[in-house]
């Protein structure tokens, strides 16, 4: 919170001082072109007092005062301390929603609503500044946001509930195994990333088991949610599509250093689900045997958009039998959080340990490396040949994400 604070202070400051500057040089012009102003940009009693307070502050006259504490929140001690009151905010969150789901299930959509946002706010700050920003248009960030306007706008909407239910329910709490999902309390990032996949479907799960008026059905026909919920969900892909691929193409063509859902995955080395797909199409023959994915190409893109399709068609096939059966879902939960904690203890145990101290070994390039490493990032420079086609991936021995 207090970086957040201190950085949205500071872009305030630069973004005002620059229309100040700008607005200050335009008038010194026209007074000069009229001969009504001597040729001195800047007061000397101004500048005097701003080196007083930058020394003062930073003990340099030539330091700015928001590099300078920006340079001190990047020093061991400050991130350790940082990562300390994540940990601490992490498991009193964990207790908190435990006792709102046992003691307070008909009022958890109000707890829900008061996590969710300011940990989607977070992320996209901390996201806008590794330029992954891109991110919060994935899929899982709309489900969200469809639960939160059902909290807070579209309450009595049995239409709407079907959806959140079914897409929650379904691929956002099986996105858990599937991207490997884990509970580490002092990551602010992969708290998050656990808290986006399960809360929406503890949030279902209560409206379902625990409902307030008449707006939940009795029953699901199959046909009918599956039908309701892939509608949704394509409708989610056609706006994906129109802004990545018209309305900010050209950005994101330009800029490869933007990460998206589909530039990570596809970035050598392979692992996961990716891996299994660059198989499956080599074996289909639908890509050569040397052909790498390339997230530029309509021909990956094309796969991607399948795949995704397809896997969240078979995420939702359970969702029917868990709304019939209390104890079948309350099975389903318990198992989807047990994947949480085992990965979390997993990524401490094999991960944690070693790239931790890294980010604190080196100059800024190796901090920034061991950082991305924590977060599981692929390197798109590293995976470039020289001629700037991306390299062979290591499909013996895959990179665990």
């Amino acid at each position: 919170l207090f970086r957040f604070c201190s950085y949205t202070m500071g872009l305030v400051g630069n973004i005002v001082g620059q229309r100040i500057r700008a607005r200050r040089e335009a008038l010194q012009k026209s007074l000069l072109r009229r001969g009504r102003l001597p040729h001195v940009r800047i007061p000397l009693r101004f500048e005097k007092i701003r080196k007083k307070v930058r020394k003062k502050i930073t003990g340099a006259e030539d330091c700015r005062v928001r590099d300078h504490v920006r340079q001190r929140m990047e020093e061991p001690p400050v991130v350790r301390l940082i990562d300390k009151i994540s940990f601490l905010f992490g498991v009193i969150g964990c207790g908190l929603i435990e006792y709102a789901v046992l003691q307070q299930p008909t009022s958890f959509a109000n707890w829900y609503v008061a996590f969710i946002i300011p940990l989607v706010v977070l992320r996209l700050y901390l996201y806008a500044r590794l330029k992954w920003h891109y991110f919060l248009l994935d899929f899982c960030y709309m489900v969200n946001v469809a639960c939160v306007m059902q909290v807070l706008v579209f309450p009595n909407s049995p239409l709407l509930l079907i959806i959140n239910y079914a897409h929650a329910s379904g691929p956002l709490a099986l996105a858990i195994p599937t991207w490997r999902n884990s509970l580490v309390f002092h990551s602010l990032d992969k708290i998050t990333s656990v808290f986006v996949h399960s809360l929406p479907a503890l949030h279902v799960f209560c409206l379902r088991w625990f409902p307030q008026g008449d707006v939940v059905p009795p029953n699901l026909v199959f046909t009918h949610t599956m039908g309701l919920s892939l509608a949704a969900y394509l409708a989610w892909q056609l706006f994906y599509l129109v802004l990545t691929e018209v309305i900010f193409h050209s950005h994101l063509s330009q800029r490869q250093e933007l990460m998206t859902s589909i530039r990570w995955l596809t970035t050598p080395p392979y692992s996961g689900i990716t891996l299994w797909v660059h198989r499956g199409m080599q074996k289909c023959r639908v890509m050569g045997r040397d052909e790498l994915f390339d997230s530029e190409s309509s021909k990956t893109k094309a796969i991607f958009i399948v795949v995704q399709l397809l896997y969240t068609a078979v995420t939702l096939l359970p969702v029917t039998f868990l709304w019939r059966s209390y104890r079948l879902h309350c099975l389903y939960i318990v198992s989807m959080l047990l994947i949480c904690i085992w990965n979390g203890a997993s990524y401490y145990i094999e991960v944690f340990s070693r790239a931790y101290r890294k980010q604190f070994e080196g100059d800024a390039t190796a901090k920034r490396a061991a950082l991305l490493e924590m977060f599981g990032a692929p390197d798109r420079k590293a995976a470039k040949r020289d001629d700037g086609t991306l390299a062979a991936p290591d499909v013996q021995k895959p990179k665990d994400v």
